[in-house]
């Protein structure tokens, strides 16, 4: 009868617990998209190239956009996710990011503080281009790469499970290449690939 008792109350305590431990806010998953601006100095350009010769939109030099998604879930105040990212739609040497993401919140009310690292890697599409001085190409090169991610977020409607945010980020290329290229006019140039992305970025999603 003792064990009985004991298990009776026992299922009683956890049908109890139950509803508290499905509402928890500290445990899920958030899926977001964003979009943003951001600069890149990440070339060098070295033999046969002269900076006078190229826009800084031919050298990855100007302020570009960039769009993409994360999923990130969250254990307790532990964050562990995915992003993928394309840089600058519409020109000719696009960016993409693809990386896992790791890092801390904190929920103050309605809002959530977080921390984030990024690690994963760096895609240039023919990251510098000018057809009268270099001939054209459509080569890519992928560049491993560590960032951070601060951001601050609201949660949004009755449910809370909407989200509203903004992020800044800054990403270091920790490889580098130098990408020989033809000469428009004969010969050989090289330049050297890898360095640094600063940006910000809104964001917006939902909570599961």
């Amino acid at each position: 009868m003792t064990k009985i008792l004991r298990l009776a109350l026992t299922l009683a305590l956890a049908l109890a617990a139950a509803p508290a431990l499905a509402g928890d806010p500290g445990w899920g998953i958030d899926i977001t998209a964003h979009g943003g601006f951001d600069k890149y100095d990440a070339v060098g350009l070295k033999n046969g190239l002269n900076a006078t010769d190229f826009s800084s939109s031919q050298q990855l030099k100007d302020a570009s956009q960039s769009f993409g998604a994360t999923a990130i879930l969250r254990l307790g105040m532990l964050d562990l996710g995915a992003i993928g990212e394309l840089g600058r739609p519409g020109k000719s040497n696009t960016t993409t990011v693809l990386g896992a993401m790791g890092g801390v919140n904190l929920d103050v009310g309605p809002l959530r503080l977080e921390a984030l690292a990024e690690l994963g890697g760096h895609r240039y599409g023919n990251a510098v281009h000018n057809s009268t001085i270099i001939s054209e190409s459509t080569g890519s090169d992928w560049l491993a790469y560590v960032g951070l991610r601060p951001g601050l977020s609201m949660k949004l409607g009755e449910s809370g499970r909407w989200l509203l945010g903004v992020w800044a980020f800054a990403r270091w290329d920790i490889t580098s290449k130098t990408v020989p290229v033809n000469l428009a006019g004969g010969g050989q140039g090289e330049y050297k690939l890898g360095g640094s992305q600063f940006g910000g970025q809104l964001r917006f999603g939902f909570s599961l």
